[in-house]
């Protein structure tokens, strides 16, 4: 096959992962990142002299299609399995939630709604057909089968943080998929469920794709945002703030909303995709991570399910994997899902940060802000798509664009699983065949040379 240019929009890890398989096969790939660095929502940074990540990261066992890319990039001696931890806050009280035994000690609930949220777990634990949850939303369905305290107890406080507006929208096929994610995580050797960390964080994964993609001379602009992307007959035309390149194919990794202003030209051959694309609604994130010499909790997760609480989710990464590489030091999460008008998305860090210490402090009264070594807070926009009712026969799109030699592919389209590193591999996997495939079909004549900006840009 004649070796093609290829030009990759947007560098989170299903567009790493595409670059290097199709630079590994010898086409000519150029990726372009609108942010300051690559990895999506993976991306790292440093805290207190530590690598970390911007948001919480962890594999399961299960994750097959990640786990295969580490053994071939020989990262596996990095990657350690360590045993989990799951506790919930709820009328000022912490419990742990690791196990049978706890829900039936966890007081907030009558014995007999004990009994049956854990029935529920596991009826939902042997569902093979999740289809037949599809048409009937997670809120409805765990009030009609787990019943109301439950529901409100456990369940509401969760799809409210999680989805904040769309709490009640939400199908019940996406609960099914992340209860069946975590149930196959668990491992019977450490006694429940396993998972995954990098020594080096996953920083090391990304760093090492990287290395791999230099050596492949894959061409990585990062602060280069896209603003158009049209087939001119001839090539696949991206117009960016770098200028227009010319290539024979191309893959976006952006949200739809996002793509359909990009291809915008071509709706009138496809008004139903576009409407598709528009359709699917997003929630941002915002993660606050600070480092403490501190021990506020013995447990790695947190579910806050207080009525009204700040954030969702916090996390102690040093729970997980030991304070040692660390220096001793203890790594905390704080996450929240918000919609991108929210404050969190806008206010001064200060401001984040003052709300949220406030209200660790009443969940840790020990908790002592003054020994908080380092902090940062970290906006990421369009973080969780909602999964309502109708959304695989309503909303979600094929991966092929109306725009010729155009694939779109983004974590919306990972349904009815939820979007995570496991899958963004296997989609950057099946995207690079895909386009190899219809290199196949329609090949490049060996003429084609790769247009860089300036050999387009007018004389």
């Amino acid at each position: 096959m004649t070796a093609a240019s290829i030009g990759i929009i947007g560098g989170g890890l299903t567009g790493l992962v595409a670059a290097y398989r199709l630079s590994s096969a010898g086409h000519r790939v150029t990726i372009l990142e609108a942010g300051s660095q690559v990895g999506g929502l993976a991306a790292g940074f440093e805290l207190a002299g530590y690598p970390v990540e911007q948001a919480y990261h962890f594999l399961y066992k299960t994750d097959e299609y990640i786990l295969s890319l580490v053994d071939e990039l020989s990262l596996r001696d990095k990657l350690g399995f360590y045993p989990s931890s799951v506790s919930t806050y709820f009328g000022d009280t912490l419990y742990p939630m690791m196990g049978p035994m706890d829900l039936i000690r966890f007081k907030p609930l009558s014995f007999i709604n004990r009994i049956r949220a854990g029935v529920t777990v596991l009826w939902l634990q042997r569902v093979k057909d999740w289809k037949k949850l599809e048409g009937i939303t997670a809120l409805d369905w765990l009030r009609k089968y787990a019943g109301r305290q439950v529901t409100d107890v456990i369940w509401e406080p969760l799809l409210r943080g999680k989805f904040d507006r769309y709490f009640d929208k939400v199908t019940m096929s996406w609960l099914w998929g992340r209860v069946k994610q975590r149930v196959d995580s668990r491992d019977a050797k450490v006694g429940g469920e396993a998972l995954g960390y990098f020594e080096g964080g996953f920083r090391v994964i990304i760093d090492e794709l990287m290395r791999r993609l230099r050596a492949n001379d894959v061409e990585i602009r990062t602060g280069t945002a896209v603003t158009g992307v049209h087939h001119d007959g001839e090539g696949v035309i991206i117009t960016s703030t770098s200028g227009q390149d010319r290539f024979d194919r191309a893959l976006a990794t952006v949200p739809g909303h996002v793509f359909a202003k990009m291809i915008g030209e071509y709706e009138s051959r496809d008004a139903d995709y576009f409407r598709r694309l528009r359709s699917i609604e997003y929630l941002d994130a915002c993660v606050q991570v600070f480092a403490t010499p501190q021990t506020l909790s013995p447990y790695y997760w947190h579910n806050i399910n207080t009525p009204n609480a700040p954030f969702v989710v916090f996390l102690n990464l040093s729970s997980l994997v030991g304070t040692q590489r660390f220096n001793g030091l203890n790594i905390y999460y704080i996450g929240a899902y918000v919609p991108a008008e929210h404050a969190y998305m806008s206010a001064p860090k200060d401001q984040v940060r003052n709300r949220w210490y406030d209200e660790i402090k009443k969940i840790f009264p020990e908790f002592d802000r003054t020994k908080v070594v380092e902090d940062d807070v970290f906006r990421l926009r369009n973080a969780q798509h909602i999964v309502d009712i109708g959304f695989a026969q309503n909303k979600m799109v094929p991966h092929q664009s109306p725009c010729p030699g155009v694939l779109l592919c983004n974590f919306s389209q990972i349904y009815p699983m939820d979007r995570g590193t496991n899958y963004a591999v296997r989609d950057g996997n099946a995207m690079a065949k895909a386009i190899m495939t219809d290199l196949q079909k329609a090949p490049v004549a060996p003429a084609t040379a790769h247009a860089t900006a300036a050999a387009l840009a007018p004389a």
